[in-house]
């Protein structure tokens, strides 16, 4: 069974993570592609697009894409995907968050999406802890379900 998966994330627009904390196993398979802007020169840290494909047997793949769409950008993003995220920025220009305090006082907004693409459970729960992560780093909330901050989202999806 295939299992697809997205979470938006609202974060203050700061430097991203390093690339190589997005699900580790990844970088270190076999097979593997990467892509994205994150190699770009004299944007210190602001990156926009990774693609990690982590190729196995049968074409059952496994594919983390994280895009980021920054309010205040320093370079036009290359991939509709990112552009698409505007609209969590218009969200909270209407006042959609304006009941959670920690989104409404963001300065400068980002937007992430983090999805994933695959058939094994390993690698998906990887990415759950990937999504922990990146939520502990930027301080951000999900917003596309509910509004889950890092706790939160460890109890709903890390406890065992």
């Amino acid at each position: 069974m295939k299992i697809y998966t997205e979470f938006i994330v609202i974060h203050e627009d700061e430097p991203m993570p390093n690339e190589d904390n997005f699900c580790p196993s990844f970088w270190q398979s076999e097979d593997f592609d990467s892509d994205g802007d994150y190699y770009y020169e004299n944007i210190e840290g602001r990156w926009t697009n990774l693609e990690l494909t982590k190729r196995i047997a049968d074409d059952k793949n496994s594919i983390l894409k994280v895009n980021t769409f920054r309010e205040k950008r320093i370079y036009e993003p290359g991939i509709q995907e990112v552009a698409d995220l505007q609209r969590y920025i218009d969200y909270k220009k209407d006042g959609r968050y304006a009941n959670n305090p920690v989104i409404s006082s963001i300065k400068s907004l980002a937007i992430t999406s983090l999805t994933i693409e695959t058939f094994d459970l390993q690698d998906y729960r990887e990415f759950l802890k990937t999504v922990y992560f990146f939520l502990e780093y930027t301080k951000g909330f999900i917003v596309n379900i509910w509004e889950l901050d890092a706790a939160s989202f460890q109890v709903e999806f890390l406890s065992d």
